[in-house]
């Protein structure tokens, strides 16, 4: 029985990080950009869209399609780098517990 007491706060222990460095992440923004910086997409560690930047010469050159592909070319990067720097911090936290490969 002491055992599982051990365990269990082991687990609340990780739990209590986890919910940490989720916290930390999300106060961290990365970027994603499309057209050679035409359009630029930051989201934050939680996989959130906070900001969208359209270069004024793209929108006056009224190629919506064109304008509509460069966004969701820097919103993929934007997302595929907050779910890298996600990764990240929980490898930090799968290492620091000693569970390997875990992330």
């Amino acid at each position: 029985m002491k055992d599982f007491g051990n365990i269990l706060k082991q687990a609340q222990k990780m739990k209590a990080e986890m919910e940490r460095l989720q916290g930390e992440a999300a106060s961290k923004r990365v970027e994603g950009t499309a057209g050679g910086g035409m359009v630029t997409v930051t989201a934050d560690g939680r996989g959130e869209i906070v900001a969208v930047k359209i270069d004024p010469e793209v929108a006056a050159a009224n190629d919506r399609e064109m304008l509509q592909d460069l966004i969701v070319a820097a919103t993929n990067e934007a997302l595929r780098r907050a779910r890298e720097l996600m990764n990240a911090e929980m490898a930090k936290l799968a290492g620091g517990m000693g569970l390997p490969g875990l992330f």
